[in-house]
């Protein structure tokens, strides 16, 4: 472009200018680009100062992306090129830059609809270009004086909760546009933004996310779900305080009916064992029930990724090295199948064992029916015999004999014997209701142990049923305030309009 032609810009109308910038910079390779770009930093150079002229620049660009205004509303993308500028504006002067912010996201809000909603990812590139405009000289600034630093930092610290809150408030809303957008968007400030590295910003947001995946009635989980891993690709060892809770939480999803869940839910295991191995790996037994079903998932990208991850918790298992030592050089990639496989019949059994268990635990009743009838039998048993020799007693001293010594020889006889033989019935018997009773004891023992269980996880349930009911009873009242409002306002206006 020549000189003259540079000098023909400042001459031009701003629309046109702007429509003209936003065209060449779309192009990757456009010839003009580089005057362009300096051209469009000689314009703002002279009016980056002036609050009024910069206001009418937003506007007059807005006023290209969005040709045909409604009243109020999201707007609908005409031209999405000029969003193009936006990064690059605040790439001229980020320190300058931070109030007009606004006007961006501003702009970003008009676009969120659902007729907007194919060019979502485009937006959300230009929102990842405007933060790493913002942060790129995250690390340049320590070399500041330490009173300019704070400053600075103290600034993008703003900046920082400005563009978070943007994100949040759409994921917040009960729209599922919305939602999603704001997931996108969240997808790519903990990705770009060093700040949610630090300790305290990535306790708040694992606090946040977390709170989403367990509101039951949030629909956009398997944009939340991105939004976990990509979390746990920010705070890498960092996360370790966090990776058992957020293993809880995406248990459930390894079963969900949606595949994309569940291939999502099997990179956020992946990812942890990854990043923090020492505290996933106490769970792997759990975690390979799970996995193991996975293997045969009707869908060919959940098996792969399944397969990885199983592979993964192969390598990290501290058993490896000394197993390994055990095999030829030369037969490596061989040992490695038989390791597998050995693992896939390792989780078959355990599979088998946690199934042996549940029928265990069926038959625990039907054990304690058997052993309360022998029970009570032997004890109908020796009560029978009881009576018999109470029988055979009174029988014994009704019956006249005429020589008392021999009646006195024989009764003393009969009565050593029948003590005899009743006491060691009555070993017998308890013997056999002591076996019993221990045996029922052993039996009942288990089943409170397993009534624990239940009851623990009854608590859980009901604490998780608890907190969604009083969100969702928080909603009703918002909504009842809503449309009090709007029925007292309907009342009022109707009662103006019997006045006229």
């Amino acid at each position: 472009m020549s000189d003259s032609e540079e000098e023909d810009y400042s001459e031009e109308n701003l629309d046109d200018f702007m429509i003209k910038a936003s065209s060449v910079l779309s192009e990757e390779n456009h010839p003009d680009k580089e005057t362009m770009i300096e051209s469009l930093k000689q314009h703002l150079a002279s009016i980056f100062n002036d609050q009024s002229e910069m206001e009418n620049f937003f506007k007059t660009l807005n006023s290209i992306i969005f040709s045909t205004k409604k009243k109020n509303g999201p707007q609908k993308i005409s031209n999405k090129q000029p969003f193009k500028l936006y990064p690059l504006i605040f790439s001229f002067n980020p320190k300058s830059s931070y109030s007009y912010v606004d006007y961006f996201l501003t702009s970003l809000q008009l676009c969120i609809s659902e007729e907007n909603r194919p060019e979502f990812p485009y937006l959300s590139t230009i929102f990842a270009e405007v933060i790493t405009a913002f942060f790129s000289d995250q690390k340049k600034n320590k070399n500041l004086i330490k009173k300019n630093y704070l400053l600075e930092q103290n600034k993008k610290n703003k900046l920082y909760e400005k563009l978070f809150n943007f994100c949040n408030n759409n994921i917040k809303t009960n729209k599922k546009t919305e939602q999603s957008f704001g997931c996108l968007l969240l997808t790519e400030f903990l990705e770009k933004c060093p700040l949610t590295k630090d300790e305290k910003n990535l306790e708040n947001l694992y606090k946040i996310i977390s709170d989403y995946l367990d509101d039951r009635w949030f629909e956009c989980k398997l944009d939340l779900l991105n939004c976990t891993i990509s979390l746990i690709f920010t705070g890498e060892k960092n996360f370790k305080p966090y990776a058992n809770s957020c293993l809880f939480k995406i248990i459930d999803y390894l079963t969900d009916d949606e595949w994309m869940k569940r291939k999502l839910a099997i990179n956020i295991v992946y990812t942890l064992l990854f990043y923090c191995k020492e505290e996933v790996l106490p769970e792997k037994e759990n975690i390979i029930d799970f996995l193991s079903s996975l293997k045969n998932d009707p869908v060919n990208e959940v098996r792969e990724v399944c397969l990885q991850t199983l592979n993964l918790f192969n390598e990290c298992d501290p058993n490896k090295e000394n197993n390994d030592e055990e095999f030829n050089n030369n037969d490596l990639a061989d040992n490695d199948n038989d390791n597998l496989n050995n693992n896939q019949n390792k989780i078959k059994n355990k599979n088998n064992k946690s199934n042996n268990k549940n029928k265990k635990g069926n038959s625990y009743s039907m054990k304690i029916k058997r052993e309360k009838e022998m029970l009570e039998k032997l004890e109908k048993e020796y009560n029978d015999k009881k009576n018999k020799l109470n029988s055979t007693k009174r029988l014994n001293k009704g019956v006249g004999v005429k020589n008392k010594n021999i009646e006195k020889i024989e009764n003393v006889n009969e009565n050593n014997y029948i003590q005899n033989n009743n006491n060691q019935q009555d070993r017998e018997l308890n013997e056999k209701i002591n076996l019993t009773l221990y045996n029922i004891f052993q039996e009942l023992k288990k089943i409170q142990e397993e009534q624990n269980e239940l009851f623990a996880m009854y608590d859980e349930v009901k604490q998780i049923i608890d907190k969604n009911y009083t969100s969702l009873n928080d909603r009703i009242k918002v909504i009842e305030k809503k449309y009090s409002k709007f029925k007292s306002n309907n009342d009022s206006s109707s009662n103006k309009k019997k006045i006229k």
